[in-house]
């Protein structure tokens, strides 16, 4: 959806780096885990056959490194949502999986549909990387990806690569991290069918027929889905942009699809095509057409060609992915329409020590809509060469990346980084890498009118067609400890960005894009997950500072838009027959960003999610959400959910 844009955030002078006190609180748990102690208890646990480790040891990512490789060995931050974990999100989108994970911060002008946005360690949606499949997927109007309108259960895995890293393995806007996103159906291992059906409050319904042949190298998946709900009434009484007529409840419905099919013709080639696909309505608030709504579909789908012979490795892909939307604030519609059309090869080679992997790729972006843009097409080509060994005593990574832009030119970005055993369980590490932004279509063309409603006057925005990308310096250092219990990583980052993109208010009130002189962007984020036995705990905990300054400015000023604390913690029971986890989220205090003057309140949320499994073929699966019903923005004027629960039944044929 795009019918909205962000505006300025207010930054207000405030000391820099300020730990809170749940920081010193939640650090204390490096002690527990970063002992002798802990892993000689471990160790002979293990040794008595008590352990029961569900830890990602044996978790591959392919985002972090663009080949397969164990998280473990992994220098960047790295998270793999797989599709176990997935089940938990029954119903809803990609944005609801990652919400409360380490370093991320959602925000959403109401319930499931509506525009959202999101940032992680401090840094925009913007300077965030979306791959579906390997294809990128993003808005070329508003400059990210809309994962509200994604649903969760077309897709087998989240893979999120944090920091900047991912800009010399993927290019343009990816300063903050990767999030890469695998269709459903990829990773199947039987045939099945499986019917899922659900239902829940704000009469939300959901069905979704799946169907996977699996036989002698041949995959076929294919997944239809609905998801229906009535929704809540997204506008707040704090809004007063909102009319009369926008008292009734603002509904939400999808109706996705979701396709697989590779064959192995042997030990060295695989072919296959796989996609998925959304395409939903949304219910809105603002203005006094009766029937304001926007239509939207969103998706990616490509082919592929892959090849393996001894050490060497070979791998084309040509893929496409859309973000459309129509938008009804009157009776003729506005109209945003991106599609991404990409080719991909990729060659890897393995050494004597550690692989070397090389690239091409060719990205053409389109842009077609109502928008009065005078450019709507920009290409980009781009070369890669990276190098990755993984060792008993050392891991390490070096990548650089060229990409040459029709709008921009050419820009270089590269990462080095490594990783040392300073004791068999225990890792510490860095990295540096450089990065870049490519302003947006609308940071750039767009443009709409100010309005007055009841004797207030809502700025309208003009572009700025003579901004520069912006370009980043990143840092990145942890400690990880590891063993068949748990694994505890803390990881300190640093960005220093310059000419960074902000918003500005023009002398008229309207709003605007300029250039600043430089930001710097600082935290530490913990992340800490057991398993005992059959007792799963952890947390995740993240502490960020974001300050700027123009080029008139001696001084930092801190943006206070930012959460500076994020955090979760979660228990969990999992016994063959079923399993529980309660979660318990925290969002600091921040301002809203659009109403500068307005400052949205700290809040945490209670969630508890179930599954029973009655026999082999049938699973009932439930959430209840926000248990304690607390009354909570993240965009100033717009409700989110109170409580809200949903249950649902899959019957699987194998």
């Amino acid at each position: 959806m795009r019918y909205s844009c962000q505006t300025s955030p207010r930054f207000i002078k405030k000391p820099f780096f300020n730990i809170h006190p749940m920081t010193q609180s939640v650090l204390v748990i490096i002690g527990m885990s970063m002992t002798g102690v802990s892993a000689h208890a471990a160790t002979s646990e293990a040794a008595n056959g008590e352990a029961e480790s569900t830890l990602p040891s044996l978790t591959f990512t392919t985002t972090a490194t663009k080949t397969p490789t164990l998280v473990k060995n992994t220098i960047a931050q790295t998270t793999v949502i797989d599709e176990e974990q997935l089940q938990r999100y029954r119903g809803q989108s990609v944005l609801d999986v990652l919400r409360g994970k380490a370093g991320f911060y959602i925000k959403q002008n109401g319930g499931d549909g509506t525009l959202s946005n999101f940032s992680i360690r401090g840094l925009s949606a913007k300077n965030v990387a979306v791959l579906i499949d390997g294809i990128r997927y993003t808005s070329l109007s508003n400059g990210y990806a809309e994962l509200a309108l994604l649903p969760a259960d077309q897709i087998d895995r989240i893979e999120v690569l944090y920091g900047a890293s991912g800009s010399s393995l993927y290019g343009a806007d990816a300063t903050a991290g990767v999030i890469q996103i695998f269709t459903k159906g990829q990773n199947a291992q039987q045939s099945n069918i499986a019917l899922t059906l659900g239902a829940g409050s704000e009469d939300s319904y959901k069905g979704q027929l799946t169907g996977q042949y699996v036989n002698n190298g041949t995959t076929i998946s294919l997944s239809t889905g609905y998801d229906k709900t009535n929704g809540i009434n997204i506008s707040s009484p704090n809004n007063s942009y909102a009319s009369s007529i926008d008292s009734d409840k603002d509904g939400f419905n999808s109706k996705n699809i979701s396709f697989v099919a590779k064959h192995r013709y042997n030990d060295n080639i695989e072919v296959g095509i796989t996609g998925m696909k959304a395409k939903s309505n949304s219910d809105l608030d603002g203005g006094n057409y009766q029937d304001i709504h926007a239509e939207q579909e969103n998706g990616s789908a490509n082919g592929f060609i892959n090849y393996q012979q001894d050490k060497f490795s070979a791998s084309l892909k040509y893929g496409e992915s859309i973000d459309e939307s129509k938008s009804y604030f009157s009776s003729t519609p506005s109209e945003f329409n991106t599609k991404q059309k990409q080719t991909n090869l990729q060659l890897g080679y393995q050494l004597p020590v550690g692989q070397i992997i090389g690239g091409a790729e060719y990205l053409k972006q389109n842009f077609d809509g109502d928008a009065s843009y005078t450019n709507h097409d920009r290409n980009t080509k781009s070369g890669f060469l990276g190098y990755q060994v993984s060792q008993p005593k050392y891991d390490a990574q070096a990548n650089i990346r060229y990409d040459k832009n029709t709008q921009y030119g050419n820009k270089t970005t590269y990462n080095l980084g490594g990783a040392y055993h300073v004791l068999p369980n225990t890792r510490v590490g860095a990295s540096y890498a450089t990065g870049f932004r490519m302003p947006s279509f609308n940071d750039l063309y767009g443009h709409s009118e100010g309005s007055s409603w009841d004797g207030v006057y809502y700025p309208g925005y003009v572009g700025n067609e003579n901004l520069k990308a912006e370009t980043s310096k990143n840092w990145e250092a942890f400690i990880e400890h590891s063993n068949a219990y748990q694994t505890t990583r803390l990881t300190g980052f640093q960005s220093k960005i310059e000419d960074g993109i902000i918003p500005l208010t023009l002398a008229s009130g309207d709003k605007t894009r300029t250039n600043r002189a430089e930001t710097k962007v600082k935290g530490v984020t913990l992340v800490s997950d057991w398993t005992v036995n059959n007792t799963l705990f952890g947390l995740s905990y993240t502490n960020q500072s974001v300050e700027g300054r123009n080029a008139t400015q001696g001084e930092y000023t801190t943006d206070n838009t930012i959460p500076k604390n994020t955090g979760l913690i979660y228990l969990g029971y999992k016994q063959p027959k079923f399993d529980i986890r309660s979660e318990l989220e925290y969002v600091d205090e921040r301002h809203d960003g659009y109403y500068t003057d307005k400052v949205l309140d700290s809040y945490t949320l209670l969630n508890l999610t179930g599954n029973y499994y009655i026999n082999p073929y049938l699973t009932i699966s439930s959430r209840l959400n926000n248990l304690t019903d607390k009354d909570y923005e993240t965009v100033y004027g717009y409700r989110q959910k109170g409580i809200n629960s949903f249950i649902s039944l899959t019957y699987q044929w194998f």
